[in-house]
Order: C-alpha cells, then sequence, then structure tokens
C-alpha cells in the first residue's frame, strides 16, 4: 500500500497565497530573508520624510520578487508600518476608465487612508505600496503614460510613500524610467533609483526548500518524503555551475519536486511487488533510555502515527563520523530505511519498570529459567513481590510507547475500534515511575549479566522477549486482526528473526529488543545502524533494490 503523503512544494507567490492567504504572518517561518536587498529599502525608507520615491525591483520571472516584497510587512526591523499590494490585473476589469488612471486613483485613495491614521513624520510610520502584475507598459497610450508619471511624481512630492514596481525586462525597466525623468529626477532616490534584485543566496536554496516542505506539509521534513541534505545539496552545486541569470529559486523548487516524483515512482513500483509494508522498532530498556531516545525519534503527538520515528540527521551524523558506516550508508539509503512507502523506523524506549515486571509475571509462561525465589531475592533480582502480578504488568506497559504505538495503528486501520490511544512526549520526572525505575535497575542489570554469561548462568534473551510479547497478547486479545509472536521468522526476508514479530491487516512490524546496560548515544546509532543494514541488505537481495534508489 502506497502512503497518502503527497509532497506540496509552492513555487510561485501565487500558489502561496492561494494556500495561506496574501496578509499571513506566517511567511516569515519559511521564507530566509534576504538581507542584501532589505538593507537597499531601509536605505530608501530613511530618506523618506515628506516626499516619496518610486523605485523599481528589476528581476527575471522566478527569481523571488513577489516573495520577497510579500515578506517585507513581517520583518519587524524594516520601518513600514503597513504594505499595500496593488494587483493592476483588475483594476480595469469593470469598468472603461484608463488603467493608469485607475492605477494612480488607488495608489491616492490607499495613502490617504493610511495617513488619517498614522503620522507621516514618525519613522516607523512609513507606507510601502506594491505595483503587481504590471511589468511594462508597452500596451498602453504614450500620452497616457506621461500624464500618469506627471501625476505620480506631484503625488510623490505631497505623500511620503514608497512605491515599489516589479519588472522582468531591463528594455522595460529603462523606458519607465526615461519616461519619469522627463518630468524629474527627484521621484527616484538619488542613490538607489532602481534595485536588481537577483533572488536569495544560491547557498540557502537547500534551507528553503527544506522550510518550505515543513511549513506545507504538516511538519514533515524532507527526508519523509524521500529527499535528503546531499541531494539538495547537489541540486545546488548544479546550479552553481549556471549562468547567474539562471539562478532562480522557482526552478531549484521545481527540481526537487521533480526529484521527489521520480523517487515516488520507483518506490511504487517496488512497493507493488511486496506482501506489505513494514516498520521496524528498535526498543531501549535501561534506565533513562527515554533521555538518550529523545536525541534519535520524533516526538509529534499531533501527528500519532509519526511519534518515534527515526530522525535521519541524528544518525546521518554518526555515519559521517565513520568512514565503515560511510561505506555501508549513502545518504540515499538511510532515507529510504528510515521513511518510505515500505520500511519505517521507530526509535522508543520501554521504561525498565515495564520490562521487568512484564519478565517477572510471564516469565515462568516464557521458560525462563530463574525460579521466582531467585528473583525476589534482594541480593540478585530484588524484583517487588507485587511485580509478579500479571495485572500490574499489564497496566505498567498499557502506559508505554510500545504499547500506544500498536494501539494508534490499530485505530488508525480500524477506525471503529475502542480506544484511542493518548499520547505523551514529556519525560517522566516523579513520583511512582521515578520509584519503579529505581526498583528496576538492579535486575535489570542481572539480567544482562545473566545473557552475557559464559557459564552456566547464562539465559536467552529468548525467554525476556516471550515475556513482553505475552504481555502484549494479552493485552491486545480484543483485536483478533493483531498477531503477535516471538523468535519467529520474517514473513517474507526469509533470513530475518525479530525479537518480536506483530502482524496487522496493513503493516508487519519487527520488535527488535535491545538489552545493554550501555547508555552512550554512540551505542544506540551503532546497534540501530548495524541491525537495519541487515534488514536493508535483505530488502535489496529480495526486491532488487537500488541502494541509489533511482535519482
Amino acid at each position: 500500500m502506497i502512503e497518502d503523503s503527497v509532497l506540496f512544494l509552492p513555487e510561485t507567490y501565487e500558489s502561496i497565497v492561494k494556500k495561506i492567504g496574501r496578509d499571513n504572518a506566517e511567511l516569515a517561518n519559511f521564507v530566509i530573508p534576504v538581507t542584501q536587498f532589505e538593507k537597499e529599502i531601509i536605505q530608501i525608507l530613511a530618506d523618506i520624510s515628506t516626499a516619496g520615491y518610486l523605485v523599481f525591483l528589476y528581476g527575471v520571472s522566478g527569481v523571488g520578487k513577489s516573495t520577497f516584497t510579500g515578506s517585507l510587512k513581517f520583518q519587524k526591523y524594516i520601518p513600514v508600518q503597513k504594505i499595500v499590494s496593488i494587483d493592476a490585473t483588475t483594476l480595469d476589469r469593470n469598468t472603461d476608465q484608463p488603467k493608469l488612471k485607475l492605477l494612480l486613483e488607488t495608489i491616492r485613495l490607499e495613502s490617504e487612508s493610511f495617513f488619517k491614521d498614522h503620522d507621516e513624520q514618525a519613522s516607523n510610520d512609513k507606507l510601502c505600496i506594491v505595483i503587481e502584475y504590471l511589468e511594462n507598459l508597452e500596451d498602453e497610450d504614450q500620452n497616457k503614460v506621461i500624464a500618469f508619471f506627471r501625476d505620480l511624481n506631484q503625488f510623490l512630492r505631497k505623500y511620503g510613500v514608497l512605491i515599489i514596481w516589479p519588472v522582468t525586462e531591463r528594455s522595460y525597466l529603462e523606458k519607465m524610467q526615461n519616461y519619469a525623468k522627463s518630468f524629474s529626477s527627484t521621484i527616484f532616490h538619488d542613490r538607489t533609483p532602481s534595485i536588481d534584485f537577483t533572488g536569495p543566496s544560491i547557498d540557502d536554496y537547500p534551507t528553503i526548500a527544506k522550510k518550505t516542505i515543513m511549513f506545507f506539509n504538516g511538519g514533515k521534513s524532507c527526508y519523509e518524503f524521500q529527499l535528503n541534505d546531499d541531494e539538495l545539496e547537489k541540486l545546488k552545486q548544479d546550479y552553481l555551475k549556471k549562468p547567474k541569470e539562471k539562478h532562480l529559486i522557482r526552478d531549484y523548487l521545481r527540481d526537487v519536486k521533480k526529484l521527489w516524483q521520480r523517487r515516488t515512482n520507483y518506490l511504487a513500483k517496488v512497493v507493488s511487488n511486496i506482501p506489505k509494508p513494514m516498520e521496524v522498532w528498535f526498543i531501549f530498556s535501561y534506565p533513562h533510555a527515554e533521555g538518550v531516545v529523545a536525541g534519535f525519534a520524533k516526538k509529534t503527538p499531533d501527528i500519532p502515527n509519526e511519534m518515534w520515528n527515526a530522525d535521519y540527521r541524528s544518525l546521518n551524523a554518526y555515519i559521517n563520523d565513520n568512514n565503515q558506516r560511510k561505506a555501508t550508508w549513502n545518504s540515499e539509503r538511510l532515507t529510504f530505511a528510515l521513511t518510505s512507502t515500505m520500511l519505517t523506523t521507530k526509535i522508543m524506549y520501554l521504561p525498565t519498570n515495564a520490562l521487568i515486571s512484564c519478565i517477572a509475571s510471564y516469565g515462568r509462561d516464557a521458560n525462563l529459567k530463574i525460579n521466582k525465589d531467585e528473583l525476589l531475592d534482594k541480593d540478585k533480582f530484588n524484583i517487588p513481590e507485587a511485580w509478579f502480578n500479571k495485572y500490574a504488568a499489564k497496566k505498567a506497559l498499557k502506559s508505554t510507547p510500545l504499547y500506544l504505538q500498536i494501539l494508534e495503528l490499530q485505530t488508525s486501520a480500524n477506525p471503529t475500534s475502542l480506544g484511542k490511544p493518548k499520547f505523551t512526549a514529556g519525560k517522566r520526572k516523579s513520583g511512582k515511575v521515578v520509584e519503579g525505575l529505581k526498583n528496576a535497575t538492579k535486575a535489570f542489570e542481572k539480567f544482562n549479566e545473566r545473557i552475557s554469561a559464559k557459564n552456566s548462568q547464562r539465559i536467552s534473551d529468548n525467554s525476556l522477549n516471550k515475556s513482553l510479547c505475552l504481555a502484549l497478547k494479552d493485552l491486545l486479545e480484543e483485536y483478533d486482526n493483531i498477531s503477535l509472536d516471538s523468535e519467529q521468522f520474517h514473513p517474507y526476508l526469509n533470513n530475518i528473526k525479530p525479537d518480536i514479530l506483530i502482524e496487522m491487516e496493513e503493516k508487519i512490524i519487527c520488535v527488535e529488543m535491545c538489552y545493554t546496560n550501555d547508555n552512550t548515544p554512540g551505542y544506540l546509532a551503532d546497534y540501530v545502524l548495524k541491525k537495519l543494514n541487515t534488514y536493508m541488505t535483505q530488502l535489496q537481495s529480495k526486491f532488487g533494490i537500488d541502494p541509489a534508489l533511482k535519482n
């Protein structure tokens, strides 16, 4: 089944306006300030007192002029109180009056309305008017054009307004400047009669793409759309080889979207050959695992089925620091392994007390080779008597990310299912939970010793996995469409045997338990990447996945 995530990546200002509205302050959340050109605007505004200026904003189509002018109103350091955009295409739609006459009248009305409520002499009470979609006057009567600039000059001598006029052709810019200069050179700022706008720095292109993707796609990162930093950087390098006039943010965003379309088309073909999509969940249970896991997993309570998804950047940092890992993991392969239509990776913690309680209460059923007296012994495992009660174990397990994620997948796939999980992403700091973790620490350490032992004291972690599996089975017994088994081979990856295998109608979940006392982030990253490499190798062998993912 293909995920329903469709990348929305607006390439034009019009697309942005259609999605969020013209006056939406959220524009500042994804637009990168173009400080070089903002400074020029600020300098012109600083010189406005009783008289205003006209400035032509020259730049080829697609360079980002409209987004730039639209974002000015939300940059607090720019001394302008209001920016008014006038769409010239609508001026003469329902009248026979000349467009230029209507344009001048609209400028006048907007200005008069503004200065009724604002002090024209105040440094921050500036009005900026942007003339949109009138990039040349070739179709206008020459006499009317001359009259327009004459009247505009007179207007600007009386009102301290900044008028920004975007144009796309150098020849049109020069013609309009000549018309205006025939009356007065004071219509233009003496140092900045026009601005040659080249758009955002090409170094910012990848950042703009990532911020725009995240803003318009519900907080999803580029990695969740099978796009990664290396690819965005490579696209940027390709643009650097082009002539400067071809450095267009619009074209860059189009190329990013084309890359996504090629990638998802390829993945769709691959997914059509597999029985079910798969998720691999890595579970860490040592005391304080929650804090370490937090550095590698997403916490998005507003999107429950994406809670605990592995974070690309965190794992990639450990790849870049290790040449051996670099040889195994290129950026495309890692992106595919973490969030794709056939494989998703989650990294979670399981509170130590929940795990120990499951082992204590279900260990006998799981053939654990340690008797209850030894588990109770204060000098050995020191497990509280109450933890041998299956009800207590299930109660502890019921609030864990592991259980809540299973329940979320079940209720998402079957909306009529009873009980919607409540997610918590906050760190537990006090109360019974902290006391429970403290009580479980000794037992967890002892189990690790016995798993690693070289003598007759050694136990297999199979019994620990089975104990947890049996507890989950009891909790989920009302859902007959979920099956759980421990130490069973994967249904279509013949060489994979997860610690716990969960089969649902829509997908397969492979739970990999990590029993370790090493609480360093480096160990977590190494464990996940090694195990994940086994899964990817099997997928590549079974379905012929290209590690480069058909760029």
